[in-house]
């Protein structure tokens, strides 16, 4: 069982846990898919349903899958990672360093 994602029983490529992706990425069935795998600034609801939607199916058939997710779960990815979305990396317990909609960038106040 993994030690960065608990609940999961794979050996997951070691690369994923220093950031790199050489390790596995040019396996990845949506290279080349980023438009499916990351939002458009504004998405609207129904949209982003409808992108994921064939995001999944790319997922399903990827054999880096796992790997594919605990990089994002590690390192708090946004976008459509390993099948999971931001909200179900959320509700697994993996959450992100800025959340969307919260202003990462200091007001200064004169």
């Amino acid at each position: 069982m993994s030690d960065m994602c608990p609940g999961i029983d794979i050996d997951i490529d070691h690369s994923i846990l220093n950031g790199t992706l050489d390790g596995w990425s040019h396996l990845a069935k949506c290279k080349g898919y980023a438009r499916l795998f990351f939002g458009k600034r504004a998405e609207r609801p129904q949209a982003r349903v409808r992108r994921e939607g064939k995001a999944h199916e790319l997922c399903q058939v990827c054999t880096v899958q796992p790997n594919c997710r605990a990089f994002a779960r590690n390192n708090h990815e946004y976008g459509f990672w390993g099948d999971e979305n931001e909200e179900s990396r959320h509700d697994a317990g993996f959450t992100l360093s800025s959340p969307i909609g919260v202003r990462v960038t200091p007001i200064a106040y004169l």
